[in-house]
């Protein structure tokens, strides 16, 4: 466990608050399951964890696995958004922002939106993202991957060949919706581009560390090194506590009181407002989808640490 930069009464706190919630998370792992429908992930370990904390003053505190690179999938769906942001705030105008009580692959909500996403965290929408990426950019995957290095450059962070192609050959679904996009118009580049980009995209591997790190600007508005202006900060952790969890979303606004992301290979992202951020790596999946270690850790860590934006 590395620390910096905090008073040592400060760092020695938050160590232990972060050490007994990964302890809650490690057995609450126990009641998940690892996903299958990628064939790809299916054999990754199930005992796999870790979970880092980063302050906007610069603190780093980590444990487990923590510099091991996995799978981050949907949570790719929020630093390619925030590329994309980058080169058009109004991108929102094709993505929407509302919360949907639809899974985030359902076909029939986006045709009752006549092709509009619900917001760019379900897959229609994040098809669309990397869509505008692909026309803005050249390359939504090195986009997004350039986003995750900002706050290093020597990150391990890289698409997984392997894990792209067995996305792929099972994402049917996905390709479903892109082609319901292109009907009702909301994509500028061919299809299998534009899914060619989206598969090699959710699936970059990274680190807890370096996704806690990468998304600091998310806490930090006034940095010195912003990625974001401000009214773009604010929303997107806006549609993040809305929707950033799905169908749990609600819940975990209830129990937890963060902007959260997650993402089937086990990783879960959250922010704090002016404090940091934390992610949790653990594979075995909830009835819902998401982490069951990472959203036990984060919720234990959220309550000792009183992090809340409520």
């Amino acid at each position: 466990m590395r620390t910096c930069t905090q008073p040592t009464s400060t760092v020695e706190l938050l160590a232990a608050h972060l050490h007994t919630a990964a302890e809650h998370g490690r057995r609450a792992a126990n009641s998940g399951a690892v996903c299958r429908h990628i064939p790809a992930l299916a054999g990754v370990p199930s005992t796999g964890f870790a979970m880092a904390v980063a302050g906007v003053d610069g603190s780093l505190l980590h444990t487990g696995d923590s510099d091991h690179p996995f799978s981050i999938q949907s949570l790719s769906k929020l630093f390619a958004l925030c590329a994309l942001l980058r080169h058009d705030r109004e991108a929102w105008n094709d993505v929407g922002w509302d919360p949907t009580t639809s899974g985030y692959g359902s076909v029939a909500d986006l045709e009752r939106n006549h092709g509009r996403p619900t917001n760019p965290f379900v897959n229609s929408g994040a098809i669309v993202v990397t869509d505008r990426l692909i026309t803005h950019s050249g390359d939504a995957v090195a986009s997004t991957i350039g986003l995750l290095r900002n706050a290093d450059a020597r990150a391990a962070v890289d698409s997984d060949i392997d894990v792209a192609r067995s996305e792929s050959s099972t994402g049917h679904r996905n390709s479903a919706i892109a082609h319901v996009l292109a009907e009702h118009g909301y994509l500028e580049n061919p299809i299998d581009v534009v899914l060619q980009q989206y598969f090699s995209q959710c699936a970059i591997t990274a680190s807890v560390k370096t996704l806690a790190t990468a998304a600091l600007f998310l806490a930090d508005r006034s940095g010195p090194s912003a990625i974001l202006d401000e009214a773009s900060v604010r929303r997107v952790n806006a549609v993040l506590l809305t929707s950033g969890m799905y169908g749990a979303a609600g819940d975990i606004a209830y129990r937890i009181g963060l902007p959260s992301k997650s993402g089937i290979g086990g990783g879960v992202l959250a922010v704090m407002p002016g404090k940091g951020t934390v992610c949790v790596w653990s594979p075995p999946l909830d009835a819902v989808g998401n982490s069951a270690g990472g959203v036990a850790a984060i919720d234990e860590f959220a309550r000792l640490a009183r992090w809340s934006v409520f």
